[in-house]
């Protein structure tokens, strides 16, 4: 299954009616998102599903014979318990059909229940997951909105290049360069499977496009993998591979800073303007009131924050871009890729431990003395890098690339591979400090 993305150019009517559906939808989101809540909230307070879930939990999931056979029972009533409330797709796409009624000259069934499956999504992220809430979502943040096939909302006709979604016809149009025409008209000699009506923003305003999904491998790579096999160390910001061709060290993004220095200060006009518009809303202080309150927006905020979004629209394109450019180039090298294993999530989280250093460092007091003390150790990792670099899309790309072109990516395990620690001369595994940038192996 792959995607293509054909360009929309909708009249003036047509944006506003656009506009119109995408309120639809992101009210019938909210909406099942609160009931969500009520019935988390329900679940929590249900004493007979707590003590299941706590001995659930109890019990090792390596057990065999008795122990399995209750931990699996426990799992059954857990999840009629769920269902007999309504946490469940049939329980959330019936609670979204009279939501959807209302809205039935805009949004098709499958687009309504759609919506109520990304719901529960969040919702077993939750129970499930490492997943802290079933958030609500600003109209300003649903970018997509698509069905389940080609015969319900939004339908495209390709002998035609329109689409068609409850009585809005709209011209698609292929893009100017040949190579993406070629690709794409060949990608849709495929089955579709369903459509996708996307937005972006862009300093003029919305733009809109239409994604098709289609059933069936992409067309092949243009361009032939090298056949060398390479071990990649990927680090927050930058990647480091060796092949027997040669080696790269490479920083991730590395204009991405100029994207984020444009957010930062639009962010700060914006919370200006906030506060100039809603002084009712702070304490003397600076700080905003605790409890419910009512927001203004000027004008000029709201041209603000259409700004901010292209702004990460421009920075999500920017990495994207380099990236795929970083991949052709590995791929170009190699074709087989054995890269080590990185959990991203737990590096951008700040430490829980509040630890003082070990070196004592001098610190000036008000009164002009000089005291010895030991300094805390920063609490942050590496957040910020990890939102500015994106590593984890990088390798990602790399592996669609790889495996597209008929190369393979492997992931090694750092716990049991210790490619960093490891000394070919003594076979034997050496722990380094992250401080020490050199080390020496064999003389």
């Amino acid at each position: 299954m792959h995607t293509v993305q054909l360009l929309l150019r909708p009249t003036a009517y047509e944006c506003s009616e656009l506009d119109r559906r995408f309120h639809a939808i992101s009210h019938i989101h909210n909406v099942c998102v609160s009931h969500a809540d009520k019935l988390l909230v329900r679940l929590e307070h249900d004493n007979e599903y707590q003590a299941w879930r706590k001995e659930y939990l109890s019990i090792p999931k390596e057990s065999k014979g008795a122990p399995a056979k209750h931990r699996k029972k426990l799992s059954s009533l857990m999840a009629d318990r769920r269902k007999e409330l309504g946490l469940s797709k049939t329980g959330f796409e019936s609670r979204l059909k009279v939501c959807g009624k209302r809205y039935s000259r805009l949004l098709s069934s499958q687009q309504v229940q759609a919506e109520a499956d990304r719901v529960l999504a969040s919702v077993e992220k939750y129970l499930f997951g490492n997943g802290k809430k079933v958030h609500f979502k600003k109209h300003m943040d649903f970018q997509t909105t698509g069905g389940k096939s080609n015969r319900n909302g939004a339908k495209f006709d390709r002998d035609t290049m329109t689409v068609s979604w409850n009585g809005l016809e709209m011209k698609c149009y292929l893009p100017k360069k040949e190579s993406s025409r070629e690709y794409i008209l060949e990608s849709m000699e495929h089955r579709i499977s369903y459509c996708v009506v996307k937005r972006l923003m862009f300093s003029s305003g919305w733009r809109y496009y239409l994604e098709l999904v289609l059933d069936g491998p992409a067309p092949g790579e243009r361009r032939k993998s090298g056949d060398k096999v390479m071990g990649i160390d990927p680090g927050v910001s930058t990647i480091a591979g060796v092949s027997d061709k040669g080696c790269i060290l490479t920083e991730l993004a590395p204009d991405a800073d100029i994207y984020e220095k444009g957010i930062r200060k639009l962010q700060d006009s914006m919370d200006r303007s906030r506060k100039h518009s809603n002084p009712q809303n702070y304490d003397p202080n600076g700080t905003v009131k605790k409890g419910r309150k009512t927001w203004k927006y000027s004008k000029n905020y709201l041209r603000m924050r259409k700004q901010l979004k292209n702004l990460y629209r421009k920075k999500s394109a920017y990495i994207l871009t380099i990236h795929r450019e970083l991949c052709n180039r590995l791929i170009r090298d190699s074709g087989h890729f054995l890269v080590e294993r990185m959990q991203y999530k737990a590096l951008q989280k700040k430490a829980k431990k509040t630890e003082r250093e070990e070196k004592v460092s001098e610190v000036k007091t008000k009164n002009g003395t000089i005291r010895q003390v030991h300094k805390y150790k920063k609490k942050k990792r590496f957040g910020h890098s990890i939102n500015r670099r994106a590593p984890a899309a990088f390798l990602r790309e790399l592996e669609r690339k790889a495996v597209s072109t008929g190369g393979t990516y492997v992931e090694v395990d750092t716990q049991s591979f210790k490619a960093s620690q490891y000394d070919h001369f003594t076979d034997t595994c050496k722990k380094t400090t992250l401080k020490e940038r050199k080390k020496e192996i064999g003389g």
